[in-house]
C-alpha cells in the first residue's frame, strides 16, 4: 500500500514523538544489541546473511531500468538506463554487526562517530512506524557515503548540523543535473535561481517539503543536520510499502531515490562493506568549504571505487571442514597431551598394584602422610577470605562499553 502525502504527515508526527519518548534510547539499545523487539523481528523473518542474488547488471532488474522517469531523484540527478560499471550480487538490505568498535582514522570501512548514531537512530525510527520496510542502517550508511561521504568525513557539530552549508550542484540542467527552477525562495539552499540538493544526504527542497522529518525530536526539520537527514531518507525509501529485504523491493526503492545503476551498485557495495566490517573512525576537523557552483559536496559514485567484500560462506559447507583441520591438531598433542592429563592419576594405583600384600596397608599408611603434609591448613583458610575470590563473586559488569553508540 502506498503512501499519501497525509500518510507521510503522520509518519512524520511519529516519529518526532519517539524521537521525544523516553523509550528510544531502549529502542536504540535494542538495535545496537542485535536483541529481540521490532528491528529483531525483522532480523527473524529473513535469513541474517542470505545467500547472493543475481547481479544487478544480469538482466533480472532490467525492465525496472529500462523506463527512465522523466523528473530527477532526490538529490536532482537525472536518471539513466546504462548498466552499471561494476556489477554486484544484490541479495536484499543486509543488517550490520551489534557491536561497531572503533578503527584507523584513515579506515576505508569507516563511518565518522558523528554520523553513525543518526544511521541508527532511524532505523530504530522506522522499525516503529513501518516495522515491515525491512530498513537497515548499513543500507542508510551507503547512501550516506554515496551522497557525501557521511558529510565530508563527518563535519558536524554535537548536535549532528553541518558545520556550514553542505550543498550540491546548481540544477540548472547541465552536468547530468535536472533543471529545477527556485522552490524553496532560497531558504535551504540560498539560490534564489536554481534549487540545489542540501545536506548530508544531499535532498532536493521540494523532497524535503514532502517527507522532512525531525529525527533528533529537537522541534525543527533541518536538512543539515543528519539526524533529520538520515531519517527522512528512510521514511522515502519505506514510503512506498517495499520490503527491502527482497532484492527486487531494494533495487525498485534505491532507483526511485536516483534511477541510476551505477548509484544502485555504489549504495549496494558499500552496503555490503559496512554490514561485515564497518568500524568507527574520529570525525574530520575544520568546517566545510564554501559551496560553489559545483557544490561542496563529496560525491562518488563510482562503483569501481568501492573496496570488494567476498560473500559468506554458505552455512553447513565451507566452515565445518576448515575448522576440524585446524582445531585437531592430530600430530602434536595427541602424543603429548594425553600422557600429561590422565596418566597423572593412574600414577599411583599402579606403584600401589604391584606390592599385593600391602593392599591393605597403603589405605591407612597414605591418609596419615597427606594430613601431616597437608597441615598448613591455613592457607586454604586464607583463599576463601582473601580479596581473589571475592573479585570473581562480583566481576563487574563492562558490557555497558557498547552504550558508546548512543
Amino acid at each position: 500500500m502506498r503512501l499519501t502525502r497525509s500518510g507521510n504527515r503522520r509518519v512524520k508526527i511519529i516519529i518526532a514523538s519517539l524521537c521525544t519518548a523516553p523509550l528510544l534510547v531502549g529502542a536504540i539499545v535494542t538495535v545496537a544489541s542485535g536483541g529481540t523487539g521490532a528491528s529483531g523481528q525483522l532480523a527473524a523473518d529473513s535469513p541474517v546473511a542470505p545467500s547472493p542474488g543475481a547481479g544487478l547488471n544480469s538482466g533480472e532488474f532490467d525492465e525496472l531500468t529500462m523506463i527512465v522517469p522523466q523528473r530527477p531523484g532526490v538529490d536532482g540527478r537525472i536518471g539513466s538506463d546504462k548498466p552499471a560499471r561494476a556489477d554486484v550480487p544484490v541479495q536484499g538490505a543486509t543488517d550490520g554487526r551489534s557491536v561497531v568498535r572503533p578503527g584507523r582514522p584513515d579506515a576505508v570501512n569507516g563511518i565518522p562517530r558523528g554520523v553513525f548514531p543518526a544511521y541508527r537512530r532511524a532505523t530504530a525510527n522506522l522499525a516503529v512506524v513501518r516495522p515491515n520496510c525491512g530498513l537497515t542502517w548499513p543500507l542508510l550508511a551507503g547512501i550516506g557515503k554515496a551522497e557525501s561521504n557521511h558529510a565530508s568525513g563527518g563535519r558536524v557539530d554535537v548536535a549532528g548540523t553541518t558545520r556550514g552549508k553542505l550543498l550540491g550542484p546548481v540544477l540548472n540542467g547541465k552536468g547530468g543535473t535536472g533543471r529545477i527552477k527556485d522552490t524553496d525562495k532560497g531558504r535551504y539552499d540560498s539560490d534564489l535561481v536554481w534549487d540545489r540538493a542540501v545536506g548530508p544526504m544531499q535532498i532536493i527542497p521540494g523532497v524535503w517539503d514532502e517527507f522532512g522529518a525531525d529525527g533528533n525530536g529537537d522541534g525543527f526539520r533541518n536538512p543539515n543536520n543528519v539526524y533529520d537527514a538520515v531519517t527522512t531518507v528512510a521514511v522515502y525509501l519505506c514510503s512506498e510499502g517495499d520490503d527491502l529485504k527482497r532484492p527486487r523491493d531494494l533495487v525498485a526503492s534505491l532507483l526511485r531515490y536516483q534511477h541510476s545503476k551505477d548509484f544502485v551498485a555504489t549504495v549496494l557495495r558499500w552496503m555490503r562493506v559496512y554490514s561485515k566490517s564497518a568500524v568507527l573512525i574520529p570525525n574530520a576537523k575544520g568546517n566545510l568549504s564554501a559551496p560553489k557552483a559545483a557544490g561542496n559536496a563529496e560525491r562518488k559514485v563510482d562503483p569501481r571505487a568501492v573496496p570488494d567484500v567476498p560473500d559468506d560462506p554458505k552455512p553447513g559447507t565451507a566452515t565445518k571442514p576448515t575448522k576440524p583441520t585446524t582445531t585437531a591438531k592430530p600430530s602434536i598433542p595427541d602424543p603429548i597431551q594425553t600422557p600429561t592429563t590422565r596418566p597423572t592419576k593412574p600414577t599411583h594405583p599402579p606403584t600401589d598394584t604391584p606390592t599385593p600384600t600391602p593392599s591393605d596397608t597403603p589405605t591407612p599408611s597414605d591418609p596419615p602422610t597427606p594430613t601431616p603434609s597437608d597441615t598448613p591448613t591455613p592457607t586454604p583458610s586464607d583463599t576463601p577470605s582473601g580479596s581473589p575470590c571475592a573479585a570473581e563473586t562480583n566481576p563487574t559488569p563492562c558490557t555497558q562499553g557498547s552504550g558508546s553508540h548512543g
